[in-house]
């Protein structure tokens, strides 16, 4: 069960607003003794603005109802976490060389461009080399702000099912959430992903909450969750010295785990670590079978297991395999296309029979690439998950699936989602939530999914991005720059725009241009900032189709590496107004972490005008994205074909009841009107509006 009651901060609090925020909604205060003054509300009102936000009618009434001292206790609480979320509390602007950007950066030629970075690069203050600031003309555009719901009692709970319910890998956001969330125990039975259940009940743990896990690999999870390692098991985790409590609790989770010798065969290296730690021997009469199994393992008995058998029979072409792997579904599902090339029909038979037994986002996945495998150029093999060492196939040698076999899975599939989905609510379901993603597992900035489409609306005349990092105090100068690179409608490369090449089509009209260089260690703090503009009409006329979007860690160091890595992106219709780092114009803000020294955030259609999410961690060239076009011309287009094939939030919903009065799952509700009930909106920004909102993660 769900905690009934989670401790929290009082609704204005920030801890809770934190929370509150990042899922569309606001803890509103108590109604007050008197009315909350006009003047009041419009300070709150434009705060609120500023940072791209605004309130819903029945948020804002409940401040009205508040009293001006209320509201005022309630802005200090909301106002750092609005500032944190958009990147404005980094005052990122302060930390770009040239503060007129861009018409400073665009009145220098060549040979003065690089003089005065040169002169930076030697030591000189960047003060020295660039003009006093200008005052620049007042923001006169804002893109529409997005509607804060005023939260109702069971918010925060609903808030923490709704995580718990996810098949994905938590982000960095999200376990922070659930950290602050979790006060009490939680069925861990809940949490389907395997790497957050262990996260979660590592924390329980920590917080002497009851938890426990059921298999030995879970186990191991466990301890390398308790030793700050990777609980992904992709990297190796040193395990740290366990408590004597510690160690009984972990030997009896492993003597009642089920297949203790096939899992320990799948990873004999990291099980000898754990029971070195773990010394069994020690309690040889109540946990037996551990102990058994640790003899085993290091006279090197051989297991039969469960993936031996498969390749055998794989190998002796064994149909009986069919019948093995159906035991375990998901196992399966991953061999569906080795199986189907295989054995034909007898295969797809089988797999009719396993739909029942696998989850609706395993569907999802597999429909996803049963009805693009084999339209691909290109496949992609990213080892244990790992973007930075992704491999890139040409498809065309690749065996296709027999059209007849692909259209009965699909249609297998299709008929296990409607039979699932038909208790569901109806749904008026809007063609645009096709461009919304489900989230994917090894996400690491967004809660939505990579592949989802942000529309740039048609007044917008330039994009700026954003590269803001921090080291800290008498560290030396290093460098996460902020970078671009351009294909023409083929992915051939054509330009770039980064720290090497500071204008791109033209030096008056340029199509993109950068910020200057800074050198961050001439920061007391050791922050710095880089800014590039992109001007799409430019672009079009430069025969530009795609514009690429990375931060490359030039220093060799890690995002982890650094206090503080921020990316951001805006968007506008007039480059000289307003500051340089606007939050109302923001689109994408997220912190940068990991160990990975390349994150491509996303990409530019520039013929359709849509900025599409990526989050990916490929291989390129760190020391400047001018010699990165010929790679990316390969990765590119391979990874925009596997973005094609992830579910969406339309192909979870087509599958439910159709109605045109039934539950609205929209992108935008700008132009709908809905007053009350559930709904799924992706980005609300009706004020107008009331409804509950729906959780697509419930049905997955």
């Amino acid at each position: 069960m769900l905690p009934d009651q989670i401790e929290r901060v009082p609704a204005y609090g920030s801890g809770a607003q934190r929370v509150l925020v990042r899922h569309d909604l606001v803890g509103t205060p108590a109604p007050g003794a008197a009315a909350t003054g006009p003047a009041a509300l419009a300070t709150v009102a434009a705060n609120i603005a500023y940072y791209g936000y605004a309130l819903s009618a029945p948020a804002y009434e409940a401040l009205a109802r508040a009293g001006d001292d209320a509201i005022g206790a309630w802005w200090v609480g909301l106002e750092p976490v609005l500032a944190k979320l958009t990147g404005a509390d980094r005052r990122m602007d302060r930390f770009v060389v040239y503060k007129n950007f861009p018409a400073e950066v665009l009145a220098m030629d060549d040979v003065a461009y690089w003089s005065r970075q040169i002169l930076m690069y030697w030591g000189l203050p960047s003060e020295y080399v660039s003009e006093e600031e200008r005052e620049r003309p007042p923001l006169a555009d804002a893109p529409a702000p997005r509607v804060l719901h005023a939260a109702a009692p069971d918010s925060l709970p609903r808030v923490l099912a709704s995580l718990c319910a996810l098949p994905a890998r938590w982000t960095d956001d999200q376990w922070e959430d659930v950290e602050y969330l979790v006060d009490g125990p939680v069925d861990l039975a809940t949490v389907p992903f395997v790497e957050n259940r262990i996260r979660l009940a590592a924390l329980m743990c920590a917080r002497g909450l009851p938890a426990t896990v059921d298999t030995a690999t879970d186990v191991l999870r466990l301890a390398v969750a308790l030793s700050d390692g990777d609980v992904g098991l992709r990297r190796p985790s040193r395990l740290r010295r366990f408590a004597r409590r510690e160690r009984r609790f972990l030997l009896a989770m492993l003597e009642g785990a089920p297949n203790l010798d096939e899992d320990v065969a799948r990873r004999p290296e990291r099980f000898k670590r754990l029971m070195r730690e773990l010394r069994p021997g020690d309690y040889r009469d109540v946990y037996p079978r551990v102990v058994a199994a640790y003899d085993r393992l290091y006279r090197a008995v051989p297991v039969p297991t469960f993936n031996a058998r498969v390749e055998a029979l794989l190998a002796a072409g064994d149909p009986a395999v069919l019948t093995l792997l159906a035991t375990r579904p998901g196992e399966y599902a991953r061999r569906l296309r080795v199986l189907v090339l295989a054995f034909g029909a007898p295969a797809v038979e089988m797999f009719a029979t396993i739909t029942g037994r696998l989850t609706v986002i395993q569907l999802l996945k597999l429909r996803g690439f049963l009805s693009t495998v084999d339209k691909r150029r290109w496949r992609m093999y990213p080892p244990r998950g790992n973007w930075s060492r992704v491999q890139v196939v040409a498809a065309a040698h690749l065996v296709r699936l027999p059209v007849d076999h692909r259209h009965e899975l699909l249609a297998a599939i299709a008929a296990e989602l409607t039979a699932r989905l038909e208790k569901a609510p109806p749904v008026a379901l809007s063609p645009a939530v096709s461009r919304v993603k489900l989230p994917t597992n090894d996400a690491e900035l967004a809660p939505y999914g990579r592949g989802t489409v942000f529309p740039i609306p048609a007044g917008v005349t330039f994009l700026r991005s954003a590269s803001y990092w921090q080291f800290g105090a008498g560290v030396p100068t290093g460098w996460f720059d902020n970078s671009w690179n351009f294909f023409d409608a083929d992915w051939t490369p054509v330009g770039a725009c980064c720290w090497t090449d500071v204008r791109f089509g033209g030096r008056t009209a340029p199509g993109a241009v950068f910020s200057g260089d800074p050198i961050s260690g001439a920061d007391r703090q050791g922050r710095a900032c880089q800014l590039i503009d992109l001007y799409p009409e430019r672009l079009a006329r430069s025969r530009v189709r795609y514009a690429v979007w990375s931060v490359l860690c030039y220093s060799g160091r890690m995002f982890s590496e650094a206090q503080d890595v921020f990316a951001a992106l805006q968007w506008g219709e007039n480059a000289e107004d307003g500051a340089l780092f606007e939050p109302s114009r923001c689109q994408l803000a997220f912190p940068l972490a990991g160990d990975s020294h390349t994150k491509f955030v996303a990409y530019v259609d520039v013929a359709r005008r849509e900025l599409v999410y990526l989050d990916a961690n490929l291989p390129a060239h760190i020391g400047s994205a001018a010699v990165n076009g010929t790679r990316l011309a390969t990765s590119m287009p391979a990874y925009v074909e596997y973005l094609a094939s992830l579910p969406s939030v339309h192909d979870l919903y087509r599958h439910a009841p159709a109605s045109d009065d039934g539950m609205p799952v929209l992108y935008d509700d700008a132009d709908v009107s809905i007053t009350g009930g559930p709904a799924y909106v992706f980005r609300p920004s009706n004020p107008a509006n009331t409804f509950d909102a729906a959780d697509p993660a419930r049905l997955l």
